[in-house]
């Protein structure tokens, strides 16, 4: 099947279940993998027929813990584990520690075959690192989106919910799960099923691919202003090279000091401010979760020396940014 021509209702089977696999790395989601099984589960109890099949999968056999501390049991060592028709990788945000060169070439060998590959939230980073996102279309979680861009700048990296290219998908995480689950069983099943299962879990709206991920600016800072969230947007697209704010303020027709006031009505401090604290906001989450150099994360902010970035930082957190990756 080439890359064009695959689709997801090639994977039904008139002779047996549709059989999906989870593999499960140490601290994953609880949301999202139980979003997804849950869907297959509904999926069989309202076709009153065995659809689909699932099994676990840990890299060693060994029990699975999630982030929230609940641990169960797997059916299989990845080494052992049967062939799949689709195969989900569950990671959280201690997905680094699970780095291992074992399971990328295990991932490789799995898509050769023709298995579809998908990543919840940083499972994306797993299938990058195994080669298999050059110039492919993904979805990320928002928070790690800019880490995941800088590290792999050939991977077409997307804000939507969840993403669709080839035998590849990849989705957000949290609730996004249920939605790119849902997209998938309308794929094999039929659309109407798909409905079935939302409303069964008072779901009122299946999402589509390119929805967005975050609230807007107005619901995530409290703000009503249509011209403050639109400057909001701009500054958060822009951070590796900031806008003046008097071209800021001329984007919404409004002079400097009309939008020094709305900042200062809506968000108790100056343009100028907000804007540094975006910066600092992704290069903690860069040092936190990357290997760039200070150098690297210094120009991705928009800083155009380490010297200079440091002293910002430093200022803003009460830390260095090496004391914060040491931590």
């Amino acid at each position: 099947m080439t890359r064009q021509s695959f689709s997801f209702g090639q994977l039904k089977h008139s002779e047996r279940p549709v059989r999906i696999g989870f593999f499960l790395a140490p601290d994953y989601p609880l949301m999202t993998f139980s979003a997804a099984l849950d869907s297959l589960r509904q999926g069989n109890r309202l076709l009153k027929r065995k659809a689909f099949e699932w099994v676990l999968i840990s890299a060693e056999g060994k029990q699975a813990r999630s982030s929230s501390g609940l641990a169960f049991p797997v059916d299989y060592a990845m080494a052992q584990a049967p062939k799949c028709d689709i195969l989900f990788v569950c990671a959280g945000v201690n997905y680094t520690e699970s780095y291992d060169p074992a399971l990328f070439s295990w991932l490789r060998r799995v898509y050769s075959e023709g298995c579809v590959l998908g990543g919840v939230s940083t499972a994306v980073f797993y299938l990058a690192r195994a080669g298999l996102l050059e110039g492919r279309r993904c979805a990320i979680h928002w928070e790690s989106l800019p880490s995941f861009r800088s590290e792999f700048p050939n991977c077409l990296a997307t804000d939507d919910i969840f993403s669709v290219d080839g035998r590849l998908i990849t989705s957000s995480g949290g609730t996004v799960t249920l939605d790119m689950m849902l997209y998938l069983i309308a794929a094999i099943e039929g659309r109407d099923l798909a409905e079935q299962i939302s409303d069964q879990f008072n779901h009122p709206r299946m999402r589509r691919q390119n929805d967005v991920q975050r609230m807007v600016p107005e619901d995530r800072f409290g703000i009503r202003n249509a011209k403050l969230g639109f400057v909001i947007r701009r500054m958060e697209s822009s951070l590796s090279e900031p806008i003046e704010i008097a071209e800021l303020a001329a984007s919404v027709k409004v002079s400097p000091r009309q939008l020094e006031r709305l900042f200062r009505t809506h968000l108790s401090k100056s343009p100028s401010q907000f804007y540094i604290d975006l910066r600092m906001a992704r290069a903690k989450e860069l040092l936190i979760h990357t290997d760039l150099s200070v150098s690297d994360i210094a120009g991705v902010c928009g800083y155009e020396s380490p010297s200079h970035f440091s002293r910002f930082y430093r200022q803003h957190f009460k830390e260095s940014p090496a004391a914060t990756r040491r931590a």
